[in-house]
């Protein structure tokens, strides 16, 4: 399954934004791939 650009941008911003992986430890692909499975909701 392909994510459109602007929403990998987004997300993007929102990890980086949050320091997602100082806070929690995982990888940008790890945040995307959870948020795609519907695991993270954000």
């Amino acid at each position: 399954m392909r994510i459109d650009d602007e929403m990998l941008d987004k997300l993007g911003t929102y990890f980086v934004y949050h320091n997602v992986y100082e806070k929690y430890g995982i990888t940008f692909e790890s945040f995307v791939e959870r948020w795609r499975k519907g695991i993270l909701v954000i």
